[in-house]
């Protein structure tokens, strides 16, 4: 049977092992019929057919919904990575953002109310700080909330921890290094920066991207992980704008331009050795890209227009190294900025 119809065939017979409710079959069907040298197209029906798969499994089994949608998703942005024009994974990915923001239901951590139904533990936190806010109100709570804002600029609720390993050539003709380096994020300060850096993060989007462009003494940029050049990625969900624009329904845009509301009045400052969210001159346009700011460097004229969304605890002198990294100058095909040997990503980890 030629490649193309054996594909065809394989995610009929999972679409219909998937309608029977055996979804175990289905993706055996799946992964029997993969193969690496397939054409894009038969990847992208396989891969589709898997994240779709995941949907009717979590729709059929509320205990396993939040993890069957999260699979979903993974096989559905995988697939429109491959390739993003294509309108059936387009729909079915619009599909489940629908379904997955009508059901409370979130792929990153702590940062929903509530989880089919129950509190999540951010929700737990969210009602004993309404708690202690109450009290205050009444006078009964001073001394608690009392030092809430005091101590250092850049004091700020800690969250999870990224852990980033990036590989790059300090100098030309130098060997290639591998470092880590280790990011606190603040979630109280920019929920929803980090919401959607940390789905980007358990969903392995970031995974092989590279550090797009450099500037010595100011910072490394990365995070598209659809274009690779600066002019891609997005956010990792519907926050209510697509391409800076508000929206009221995750249906209103593609998932490619779903972008983040600024919460860069948030307090937290452009220091030496912090995140923050790339995004364009205009408000409420940022998606996936981020930057690093080196030991060496503290852009404040970005103070109050880019989010500052955690700080660099471990490893900030491998960003400083990175920044120092040569170069083009622009004047042959390579943008000015680019490495001109490559820095990438290599994984980054929630911990």
């Amino acid at each position: 049977m030629p490649a193309r119809s054996k594909v065809k065939d394989a995610a009929s017979k999972a679409n219909t092992a998937s309608e029977a409710g055996d979804y175990d079959l289905a993706l055996n069907l799946l992964r029997d019929a993969w193969d690496d040298d397939l054409k894009k197209d038969d990847q992208v029906l396989l891969i589709r057919t898997a994240g779709i798969v995941h949907m009717s499994r979590g729709q059929a089994d509320e205990s396993i919904r939040r993890q069957a949608w999260k699979d979903a998703r993974k096989n559905l942005e995988r697939a429109q990575r491959l390739d993003s024009g294509n309108k059936e994974t387009r729909r079915q990915l619009n599909s489940l953002m629908s379904m997955m923001d009508e059901s409370g239901i979130y792929v990153g951590r702590g940062f929903s109310m509530f989880a089919n139904g129950e509190p999540t533990p951010f929700g737990l936190l969210a009602m004993f700080v309404s708690g202690i806010i109450i009290l205050a109100i009444f006078g009964q709570g001073r001394e608690i909330i009392g030092n809430i804002g005091e101590g250092d600029s850049n004091t700020a609720a800690e969250g999870d921890t990224v852990i980033m390993t990036v590989s790059y050539y300090p100098h030309q003709g130098a060997q290639q290094v591998t470092d880590d380096i280790e990011i606190q994020l603040y979630p109280d300060d920019a929920p929803d920066h980090v919401r959607s850096f940390m789905e980007h993060v358990e969903s392995g989007m970031y995974d092989g991207t590279s550090f797009h462009r450099v500037i010595d003494n100011f910072m490394i940029q990365g995070g598209d992980f659809q274009n690779s050049d600066g002019t891609g990625g997005y956010a990792s969900g519907f926050y209510g704008y697509c391409n800076g624009q508000p929206a009221t329904s995750s249906q209103d845009c593609s998932p490619t331009s779903y972008t983040l509301p600024d919460e860069a009045d948030n307090g937290l400052l452009h220091e030496s050795c912090t995140i923050s969210m790339a995004k364009t001159s205009q408000a409420n346009t940022g998606g996936s890209q981020f930057f690093l700011i080196p030991e060496d460097s503290a852009p404040d004229w970005l103070d109050g227009k880019h989010t500052v969304f955690g700080s660099i605890v471990s490893g900030c002198d491998v960003v400083t190294s990175i920044s120092e990294v040569p170069t083009h100058d622009g004047s042959g095909n390579d943008p000015a900025d680019r490495p001109v040997n490559p820095v990438v990503l290599i994984s980054a980890v929630l911990q």
